[in-house]
């Protein structure tokens, strides 16, 4: 089970990657830099350099995960996904679980 998320860097995302991991509701973070990111925003059309931020974790975890990014970001109307793997290599899936229970 993967969940993505975008959000501007300003070291927030170290800060919310870090926490979800420690709190093992993840075993791995990935924090991609993205060079643009354009939305509209108050009816006008912006853009900002924005993290993709990729948490990788269990399923059992999906509900734990989803509320406590929703708790840690930083944006009023933030963008938060999940993504079902419908198969990963089994020497990882047993990492995850012994990682993160």
């Amino acid at each position: 089970m993967l969940f993505i998320l975008t959000m501007v860097p300003k070291g927030k995302s170290d800060e919310l990657s870090r926490k979800i991991v420690e709190e093992k509701l993840a075993g791995c973070s990935l924090i991609v830099n993205l060079q643009d990111s354009k939305f509209f925003w108050e009816g006008k059309l912006t853009h900002e350099k924005e993290d993709l931020i990729i948490f990788k974790t269990l399923e059992k975890n999906s509900e734990k995960i989803f509320k406590r990014i929703k708790e840690l970001h930083p944006y009023e109307t933030p963008f938060i996904g999940q993504i079902k793997l419908d198969k990963t290599n089994t020497e990882y899936e047993n990492w995850l679980r012994e990682v993160i229970g």
